[in-house]
C-alpha cells in the first residue's frame, strides 16, 4: 500500500472518529429542543463522560509504549513495578507491567473522586430527582453513545494508528483530569445562580461550544503535543521518554539462579497484609465497621471487598517484583532476567558491584538470604533525578536458601559469613521493655476492673508495638 493511500486510510479514520465524538458532545444541544433537558441534566451527562473517559484510560494507559517522566513514583500505587520491562503482547500490542501503577491510579480516581462528585451533586444539587424519570432514558441514551465514542476513538485511533507508540501513561488518561476540571467549572455557576440553571439554550449552547472546543483543540494537538499552560489544561502535554533496554551478553549463561520459593511466598503474604497499614485501608476499615455494626447495612461489603483488593494487589506486585526473577550470570556480568515476561531487566557488572547483605525478619524465618546490588559512579547520588530511573544502577538478588552455593555460582561481591548474626542482648531488652509497659494494664485490671483500663492497654499497645517489631527483628 502507498504512502498517500495510508495517509488517506488514516485522516478517514480520523475524520470518522471525530465525527463521532462531535456527535456525541452536541447531543445535549437535542437534549435542550426535544427533551427538555437543562443545565442540571448536562451535568449529569458530563459526570458521566468523565466517568466512561476514565475507565477507557485504562487500557490506553496500559498500552503505552514511552517511559513517563512526570509522574513521581512515590504517588502510585505498586510504585515498584515502573522498573519492570517487558509486559504481555496479545495480537501484536503489548500491555506493559510498568503501566500497571499509573491503571490503578487512574482506577482509583474512578472509584473516589469520580464516585464522591456523584454522590457530593446528588446531594447538594438533588440531581437525581430534579432529573425525573422521563430524562433518565435520554440521559441514558447520551451515556451509550458517549460511550460508543470513546470506544470508537480507542479502536479506530489509539490502537488502529498505534498511537500508543508515542503516548506517555499519563499523556493517555490525561482526558480524564480534563473532563474533571470541566464538570467542576459546570458546576460551580450551577449550584452557586438558579438564573445560571434556568438559562435555556442559549446557555446551554455556550457550554456545548466551550466543550466541544476543547475536545477539537486536544485533537488537532495530538500529533504535536504542546508544553504550555493552555496545552497543560486543554491539550496532552509530551511527557514521554524513550524507553530503555538491556542488552544481554550472547551465549549460554555461565549460572542460573532463581529465589527461594517458600521465601517469595511468605514475603508476597507480608507485603499483601503491609498494605492494610495505610491511611486509605484504616479508612475503609472504619467506614466497613461503621456500615456493618451501626448501620447494619450491606454496603460493608464494598470497603471491605476493597481491602480485600488491596491485599491482592499488594501480594501480587511484590510476586512480579520478585518471584518471577531468574539471575544469570555471564562472566563478569549479571543479568536479571523476569521468567514471566522472558525479558531482561537489568544488567550489572560485577566487576564494579558492591554487595551487601540485609537484615530482614523473613529470611530469619524462611532461613535465606539476599544481596543488595549497587554500581553506582562515585559522583552519582542515591535518587535519580528523573521520574524513573532509565539505567538502573540497583537490584536485589535472591533471596536464596542454599546462599553459599548462590554466591559461589554468581559470583556476588559478598562473602556468606557476612549475613547478619542475631543479637539477642538488643532482643531481650526490647522484649523486657515490652513486658514492663504491659504490666502497668494488667495490675490496674486486677485492681479496679475499671473499664477506662482498654483504653490504657489500647495506648500501652500503641507505644510499646515498634519495640515487639524491634525485639523480633534482632532475634
Amino acid at each position: 500500500m502507498s504512502d498517500s493511500e495510508t495517509d488517506a486510510r488514516t485522516a478517514a479514520r480520523r475524520t470518522a472518529s471525530f465525527l463521532a465524538v462531535a456527535a456525541a458532545t452536541l447531543y445535549p444541544l437535542a437534549g435542550v429542543l426535544a427533551f427538555g433537558w437543562d443545565l442540571l441534566t448536562v451535568l449529569v451527562l458530563y459526570w458521566v463522560e468523565m466517568g466512561v473517559a476514565a475507565l477507557w484510560g485504562v487500557p490506553r494507559a496500559l498500552l503505552a509504549v514511552p517511559f513517563d517522566r512526570s509522574v513521581s513514583s512515590h504517588a502510585l500505587p505498586l510504585a515498584g513495578l515502573r522498573e519492570k520491562r517487558g509486559g504481555w503482547t496479545y495480537r501484536g500490542h503489548t500491555l506493559y507491567v510498568r503501566n500497571v501503577p499509573t491503571a490503578l491510579l487512574q482506577l482509583s480516581m474512578l472509584g473516589t473522586v469520580w464516585g464522591g462528585i456523584g454522590l457530593y451533586f446528588a446531594y447538594a444539587l438533588d440531581l437525581w430527582g430534579a432529573l425525573g424519570d422521563a430524562r433518565w432514558l435520554t440521559v441514558a441514551a447520551g451515556a451509550l453513545a458517549i460511550a460508543v465514542a470513546h470506544g470508537v476513538s480507542f479502536v479506530r485511533e489509539y490502537v488502529g494508528e498505534r498511537a500508543y507508540e508515542h503516548t506517555s501513561a499519563r499523556m493517555a488518561i490525561s482526558h480524564t483530569g480534563q473532563q474533571t476540571v470541566f464538570v467542576f467549572l459546570l458546576a460551580v455557576p450551577v449550584a452557586a445562580s438558579e438564573s445560571f440553571r434556568a438559562g435555556g439554550l442559549a446557555v446551554v449552547t455556550g457550554v456545548v461550544a466551550a466543550k466541544l472546543l476543547a475536545e477539537t483543540y486536544r485533537r488537532v494537538t495530538d500529533d504535536e503535543p504542546g508544553n504550555g499552560v493552555f496545552a497543560a489544561v486543554f491539550g496532552d502535554r509530551d511527557t514521554t521518554v524513550d524507553a530503555p533496554t538491556v542488552p544481554v551478553p550472547e551465549g549460554d549463561p555461565d549460572a542460573v539462579r532463581t529465589p527461594d520459593p517458600r521465601a517469595v511466598r511468605m514475603e508476597c503474604a507480608c507485603r499483601g497484609l503491609a498494605t492494610l497499614v495505610s491511611r486509605p485501608a484504616v479508612l475503609c476499615a472504619l467506614a466497613a465497621a461503621f456500615l456493618a455494626v451501626v448501620l447494619r447495612s450491606p454496603l460493608a461489603l464494598l470497603p471491605a471487598s476493597l481491602l480485600v483488593a488491596s491485599v491482592c494487589l499488594g501480594a501480587a506486585g511484590r510476586y512480579l517484583r520478585l518471584g518471577t526473577m531468574a539471575f544469570h550470570r555471564y562472566g563478569e556480568t549479571l543479568v536479571g532476567h523476569d521468567r514471566l515476561l522472558d525479558e531482561p531487566q537489568w544488567r550489572a557488572p560485577l566487576d564494579v558491584c558492591e554487595g551487601s547483605i540485609p537484615r530482614r525478619l523473613i529470611d530469619r524465618v524462611a532461613d535465606t538470604a539476599l544481596v543488595e546490588l549497587d554500581w553506582r559512579d562515585p559522583g552519582d547520588g542515591y535518587w535519580p533525578d528523573a521520574a524513573y530511573d532509565p539505567e538502573r544502577t540497583r537490584a536485589t538478588v535472591g533471596p536464596f536458601a542454599a546462599f553459599s552455593d548462590a554466591v559461589v555460582a554468581l559470583d556476588l561481591p559478598v562473602r556468606p559469613a557476612e549475613r547478619p548474626e542475631p543479637n539477642r542482648t538488643v532482643a531481650y531488652a526490647a522484649l523486657a521493655f515490652v513486658a514492663a509497659f504491659a504490666c502497668v494494664p494488667a495490675a490496674a485490671w486486677h485492681v479496679s476492673h475499671d473499664p477506662a483500663v482498654i483504653v490504657v492497654a489500647f495506648l500501652s499497645l500503641v507505644v510499646v508495638g515498634p519495640f515487639v517489631v524491634v525485639a523480633v527483628y534482632y532475634l
